[in-house]
C-alpha cells in the first residue's frame, strides 16, 4: 500500500520539473544579462525597459535571451492550463498532457516564424510594427513571471479560492491593459498602420489561438 502512495507521488513529480524548469530559465536570463533581467521585472518602469532594448539587435527573433524569454512564456502558459485544471475545475492532469500542449506551441509558433520571416522578405509592414511586436513580447514575459509567482505558491500551498480569483483576475486585467496600451500607441502615432497590425494580429495571433482552444483545450476541459 505504501508502494502505491509513493508511486502516485512520483507520479505527480513533473509538476515540480516544469516549475524548477521556469526557474533555470529566470537563472539563465539573468546570467546572460543581469542588468536587463532586473529591469525586466520592474513592473513599474516598462517604458523605460522598452526605450532602451527595443533595439534592432535586442529584437532579432533569434537573439538567445528572446529564445530563452520565449521558453519560459510557453512553460509557463502550459503551467497555468494546468494549474487551472487542477486548482480550479479540479481534474487531474497528466505529464503526456503537458508535453503535448508544449510540442503544439512550438510547432505553431515555428511555423509562424517561417511564415512571418517569409512575409517580411516581401513586405515592409512587419519591420513598421516589429517595436510594438517586441512590446507584446515583453509584457508576454513580464506577465509570464507574475503568472509563475502565482502558480508556484498554489502548488505548494493552499490558497483561499477568493484570494486566488481575486489575483487571476486583477492579473487578467492588467494585461489586457497593457496589450490595450500597445494598440493604442499604434492607433495613435502610426494611424496608417492600424490595418496592417490588425491584419497580422487576427491572422497570426487570434484565429491560431482560437484553433488551439477549439480542437486542443477545449475537448481537454
Amino acid at each position: 500500500m505504501g508502494e502505491l502512495i509513493i508511486k502516485s507521488n512520483l507520479s505527480q513529480d513533473w509538476i515540480s520539473f516544469a516549475l524548477i524548469s521556469n526557474i533555470v530559465f529566470i537563472y539563465l536570463l539573468i546570467n546572460l544579462n543581469p542588468v536587463r533581467t532586473s529591469r525586466l521585472l520592474n513592473f513599474l518602469k516598462i517604458d523605460f525597459y522598452l526605450s532602451k532594448y527595443n533595439s534592432e539587435r535586442e529584437t532579432q527573433y533569434l537573439n538567445l535571451y528572446n529564445i530563452i524569454g520565449t521558453l519560459f512564456i510557453i512553460n509557463t502558459a502550459c503551467l497555468s492550463l494546468i494549474f487551472f485544471s487542477e486548482k480550479i475545475i479540479f481534474k487531474k492532469t497528466y505529464f503526456f498532457e503537458f508535453c503535448f500542449l508544449i510540442l503544439l506551441i512550438v510547432i505553431f509558433l515555428i511555423t509562424r516564424y517561417f511564415i512571418t520571416s517569409l512575409i517580411k522578405r516581401k513586405s515592409k509592414i512587419l519591420k513598421k510594427i516589429k517595436p510594438l511586436l517586441f512590446k507584446n513580447f515583453t509584457i508576454n514575459l513580464q506577465f509570464s513571471c507574475a503568472c509563475f509567482v502565482l502558480i508556484f505558491t498554489g502548488f505548494y500551498s493552499e490558497i483561499l479560492p477568493f484570494l486566488l480569483y481575486s489575483v487571476v483576475v486583477i492579473i487578467s486585467i492588467l494585461y489586457f491593459f497593457s496589450q490595450f496600451r500597445i494598440f493604442y500607441s499604434l492607433f495613435r502615432f502610426h494611424p496608417k498602420e492600424v490595418i496592417y497590425f490588425i491584419l497580422y494580429l487576427c491572422t497570426f495571433k487570434l484565429i491560431p489561438w482560437y484553433c488551439f482552444y477549439l480542437y486542443v483545450l477545449e475537448p481537454r476541459f
